[in-house]
C-alpha cells in the first residue's frame, strides 16, 4: 500500500490538481442551494472597498471616517475588483474573486492532509479530506454570502502547509511569515495565527536548540514590523486600537455567558466534525511539530470562539476556518495509524483505514442538498431568507437614494446595503460603523451579539432622516398617521426620550407609481421649508400629513 523502494513517487502537483479540479466540480454542485443566499454585514465591506476604488479612500458611506469593517485584505482586494468592474453587481464580484481562493483551499487541505504519506492509501484520505471540504454546506453558504471567511480559511491553511514543510525544506521558510501576516490582515483575530506561529517555532527552536536567536529575528522580524505598521496605520487613522465592530460586540460574552457553548455544541455535533477528533490527536500524540502547532491552534481557535460568544449568521462562519485543519489532521493521523498497523497486522490496519473512512463519510454526508439535520436546514433555510432580505433591502435603497441630499444623516439598522446604494453618511444602529454607539452604548432592548444601542447618543449624532422597518416598501396607504409611522421606525421608543419626533420631524413617502407602493420616512423638520409634493425622477416625494403635503391622486 506503499511505494515501493526506488519507486518514483506521485508527481507532486499532478494528484493535487486532479484532486481539486473534482472538489471544485462538487463545491459547485453543492452551491445551487446557496446561489440567492446574501446577507447585508457584506455590504458593509463594499461600501469601504468602492470608496476606496473611487479615490476617497477606506471610509465608510459618504466619507464617514470609522473601521466598521474587521476583513482589511478582503476590503482592499475588493476594491481592485470593484475599480476594474465598477458598474457589476458587487456581490457578483466578490463571488467571483472568492473563487481562486476556493482552489487554494482544496489544494492546500489536501497537500496539508497528505503530509510526508505516499502511496495509494496517503492520496484516497487526503483527496477525501479535500472532498470532505468541499462537501461543507457552510462552504457553499460562505461563497455565496462573499465575506472574508473563505479567503481567510484558504491563507490559514496555506500558511500551516507552508510552515509544515518549511520544517523540512528550509527554503520555505521565508514564506511562512507573510503568509501568516495575510491570515492576520483577514480577519480582526487573524494576529491570533500569526503571533501563534511565531511563539510555538521559538519554543520548538529553543527545545531542539536549533538556531540562534539572530537567525529567529531575522526569520521573524520583518513580518512582524509589517504587521505593526499596518497596526498603527489603522489607529491612527480611525482614532481606534480596534474596528468599531469590536467595541460593539465585546460585551456579548458577559451577557449571554452560554452563548459561546452554545454555539459550539451546534456547530460541532449537528455537523458531526467531532467524529473526526480522535483522529486528529494522532499527530500530535506522536510529537509531530507540525501536527502539535495545528492540533493546538484548533483548540485554541474553539476555546476563543466559546470565549467570544459565537456568531448570528445562518452558516458556520466562526468554525469554517478550522474545518481545512480539522480534516487534514485527520486524514493525516488516519494514514499515521495504517502506516503504523500495517506491518503488525494487514487486516486491522485495513480495518483502521475503513474506519477511517466511515467517520469521513458520517462528516460529509452532511451536505446542502442531503441533509436532514434540523439545525442545518435551518441555516441552509436562514440563507436563502436573508437572501431574499437584501434584495428587498437593495430595492428599497434605489427607491429612497434619489430623495436624500449628499451626505445626508439617515439613520439606520441595514448599514451595508444603505451605505453602498445611497449617497448618505448613514448613521449605523448597532455600532458596528458608528463609533460614538460602539463605545458607548448598551444593549437595551437589543441582543448584544448584534451590536450595541446608544439611544441618548441620537442629539449628538444629529440625524436628519429614518426610515420605516420591514417590509420598507409597502402600500402607500399603509399608514394613516404621523405617530403611526413614528411608531414604525425602528428604536423611537427609546430615541424618542432624547428627540421629539412629534415636534422635530415630519413623515414623508417616496411614491413609486409604476408599483403603487411607498417608502414611508421621517425627515428632520425645517422651520422655513413648506412639504410640497415634489418629482424626484420617476418616484415623487410627499408629506401627507403636513398642510397641503399629500400629493393630489394619492
Amino acid at each position: 500500500m506503499t511505494d515501493a523502494p526506488g519507486k518514483k513517487p506521485i508527481e507532486l502537483w499532478a494528484v493535487p490538481l486532479a484532486v481539486t479540479a473534482c472538489a471544485f466540480a462538487l463545491f459547485l454542485w453543492e452551491r445551487e442551494g446557496a446561489l440567492t443566499a446574501a446577507v447585508d454585514d457584506a455590504y458593509i465591506t463594499f461600501s469601504f472597498s468602492k470608496n476606496l476604488a473611487q479615490g476617497h479612500g477606506p471610509v465608510y458611506g459618504h466619507g464617514l471616517v470609522v473601521e466598521g469593517y474587521s476583513n482589511f485584505l478582503w476590503m482592499v482586494l475588493l476594491a481592485l475588483g470593484f475599480a476594474t468592474r465598477p458598474m457589476s453587481d458587487p456581490l457578483e464580484v466578490a463571488r467571483a474573486m472568492q473563487l481562486p481562493f476556493i482552489v487554494l483551499l482544496f489544494c492546500a487541505t489536501f497537500l496539508l492532509a497528505r503530509g510526508k504519506g505516499r502511496g495509494v492509501w496517503a492520496t484516497l484520505i487526503s483527496t477525501v479530506a479535500a472532498l470532505l471540504v468541499a462537501a461543507q454546506a457552510d462552504v457553499s453558504s460562505s461563497w455565496a454570502m462573499a465575506l472574508e471567511t473563505l479567503p481567510s480559511a484558504a491563507l490559514l491553511a496555506l500558511g500551516f502547509l507552508l510552515y509544515a514543510r518549511s520544517l523540512d525544506s528550509p527554503k520555505l521558510k521565508p514564506l511562512v511569515i507573510p503568509l501568516f501576516v495575510a491570515v492576520a490582515l483577514s480577519r480582526i483575530d487573524g494576529f491570533a495565527p500569526l503571533f501563534g506561529i511565531v511563539g510555538f517555532e521559538a519554543a520548538r527552536r529553543w527545545w531542539r536548540r536549533e538556531g540562534t536567536w539572530r537567525d529567529f529575528a531575522r526569520w521573524a522580524a520583518p513580518g512582524m514590523a509589517v504587521y505593526a505598521v499596518w497596526f498603527v496605520w489603522r489607529w491612527h487613522y480611525y482614532g481606534l486600537p480596534l474596528p468599531s465592530t469590536y467595541y460593539a460586540k465585546t460585551p456579548l460574552a458577559a451577557l449571554e455567558p452560554k452563548a459561546g457553548l452554545e454555539y459550539l455544541k451546534r456547530e460541532l455535533l449537528e455537523s458531526r466534525l467531532w467524529l473526526l477528533f480522535p483522529l486528529t490527536l494522532i499527530p500530535a500524540l506522536r510529537r509531530s511539530a507540525s501536527g502539535l502547532v495545528v492540533a493546538c491552534f484548533v483548540g485554541a481557535h474553539l476555546y476563543y470562539v466559546r470565549s467570544v460568544g459565537g456568531d448570528w449568521m445562518p452558516y458556520g462562519r466562526f468554525i469554517l476556518p478550522v474545518i481545512p485543519l480539522v480534516a487534514a489532521l485527520a486524514a493525516w493521523g488516519s494514514h499515521e495509524m495504517f502506516s503504523a498497523l500495517w506491518p503488525v497486522s494487514r487486516g486491522v490496519a485495513v480495518g483502521s483505514a475503513l474506519t477511517s473512512l466511515a467517520l469521513f463519510g458520517a462528516v460529509a454526508s452532511e451536505t446542502e442538498r442531503h441533509t436532514t439535520n434540523p439545525h442545518q436546514q435551518w441555516k441552509i433555510r436562514a440563507a436563502v431568507e436573508q437572501g431574499t432580505h437584501v434584495r428587498n433591502l437593495i430595492a428599497a435603497a434605489h427607491v429612497l437614494a434619489p430623495t436624500l441630499p449628499s451626505a445626508a444623516r439617515l439613520v439606520t439598522d441595514y448599514g451595508g446595503v444603505f451605505a453602498y446604494f445611497t449617497d448618505a453618511a448613514p448613521i449605523e444602529m448597532w455600532g458596528l460603523c458608528n463609533a460614538t454607539i460602539a463605545t458607548r452604548g448598551g444593549h437595551e432592548g437589543v441582543r448584544p451579539i448584534y451590536g450595541r444601542t446608544c439611544p441618548e447618543c441620537y442629539p449628538e449624532l444629529q440625524p436628519e432622516y429614518f426610515h420605516v422597518v420591514t417590509p420598507l416598501l409597502r402600500d402607500a396607504q399603509a399608514l394613516k398617521s404621523h405617530r403611526e409611522v413614528v411608531n414604525n421606525v425602528w428604536q423611537t421608543g427609546t430615541i424618542g426620550r432624547y428627540l421629539n419626533f412629534d415636534r422635530d420631524f415630519v413623515s414623508g413617502r417616496v411614491l413609486v407609481p409604476a408599483t403603487k407602493q411607498a417608502l414611508w420616512f421621517l425627515q428632520k423638520r425645517q422651520s422655513d421649508v413648506t412639504y410640497m409634493p415634489r418629482p424626484v425622477g420617476q418616484q415623487l416625494v410627499d408629506y401627507p400629513f403636513e398642510p397641503q403635503g399629500r400629493a393630489p391622486g394619492w
